[in-house]
């Protein structure tokens, strides 16, 4: 009976397999798309889930046998593909069907705009700028894939890329500096807050040239450069320790960067303060002698080459920020998006 059973569940596998993975003998088959991230990508979000108010941009080329050595044919001229929300799946603008034999060659890009273009032999390409805050939360998006048009799938897996590096900024205090002492009946309460009020990433390269072919970045002569506002509060922001002291990490701000080599004059500026209250109080009687409060302004640059001289594209970049009454402090780490393995730069 038990042999009987897994005969049966192996050939429902099989035709199951079969149902999702080979088109419908009867006629040809519409050409659909699913697109997913390698990890997480657009607009900075945590997961690998592609937005789907966000439609990309496919060429294609037909190929008799298989790509190498044999001369393609364009099958698909720079098709927008959008989500449609009946069906659950990608679609191009115009439909298009699977040919009976050969294989197909893709190229993905996204986001569509007109400076990201697709050559059908040698993949995306793309005029990128980064001139402001607004334009570092855009991502840079490339794929592709070669597909056997016998056995082609459901839904042609588009797999996205990112041409761009992740940079995400963090801020902590350098310690708790808060602290009472208590002499000749009296009891003075020192509460010692650290102040973020604004930070700024200067001198990075903001624009460039980016080849998929290649999977490299190239730069104009002259370098464009810019510097973007990470963070800037009139309230600021307290930087705060947990119930044991130890300091806890704020995110102040994420960006895309375009890959790079740091140039030497790039800094991060960070402006805060120490904000103190001291107040005095006599033990015997209760009463509140003297309550005082000000506050010291701090500033530093601080040269960002030093602590990470590169950024690679597809990598998320820490930098982490510790502040207070001493010499701010640096450090960084680097991940790939998935997070799967880390290279320490710095210590936490």
């Amino acid at each position: 009976m038990l042999k009987r059973l897994l005969i049966i569940v192996l050939g429902l596998y099989a035709l199951t397999s079969c149902m999702e993975n080979h088109p419908d003998p009867e006629g040809p088959q519409q050409m659909v798309f699913s697109a997913v991230a390698s990890h997480s990508t657009k607009d900075i979000i945590t997961t690998t889930t592609y937005p789907t108010d966000v439609p990309f941009v496919v060429e294609s080329v037909y190929y008799n046998d298989s790509k190498k050595g044999t001369e393609g044919s364009s099958f698909m001229t720079r098709q927008r593909i959008s989500f449609d929300q009946s069906s659950g799946v990608w679609k191009p603008q115009t439909e298009h069907y699977w040919p009976e034999g050969g294989y197909i060659q893709f190229y993905a890009a996204s986001p569509d705009l007109p400076q990201v273009t697709i050559d059908p032999e040698h993949g995306v390409e793309a005029d990128w700028e980064i001139a402001n805050e607004e334009d570092t939360k855009v991502d840079l998006c490339f794929a592709e894939t070669t597909e056997k048009c016998a056995l082609h799938p459901v839904a042609v897996p588009v797999v996205f890329y990112h041409a761009l590096s992740q940079v995400c900024i963090k801020a902590r205090t350098l310690k708790d500096y808060s602290f009472s002492q208590k002499e000749n009946g009296v009891v003075q309460a020192n509460a010692i807050t650290v102040v973020l009020d604004s930070v700024r990433l200067n001198g990075v390269i903001s624009a460039g040239h980016f080849s998929q072919e290649l999977r490299s970045w190239t730069y104009g002569d002259p370098i464009k450069k810019a510097d973007y506002k990470v963070f800037d509060s009139e309230e600021g922001l307290a930087l705060k320790t947990d119930r044991y002291e130890n300091p806890i990490f704020s995110v102040i701000g994420t960006m895309l960067i375009v890959p790079q080599r740091i140039p030497e004059d790039a800094t991060i500026d960070e402006w805060h303060h120490i904000q103190i209250r001291t107040s005095t109080t006599d033990t015997t009687t209760g009463k509140v002698l003297s309550d005082i409060t000000y506050s010291i302004p701090k500033f530093s640059s601080i040269p960002l080459a030093v602590y990470c001289n590169r950024l690679v594209l597809d990598y998320k970049y820490t930098i982490r920020l510790a502040l207070g009454m001493e010499d701010s402090e640096l450090s960084a780490t680097v991940t790939d998006w998935t997070e799967t393995r880390e290279i320490i730069l710095g210590d936490e």
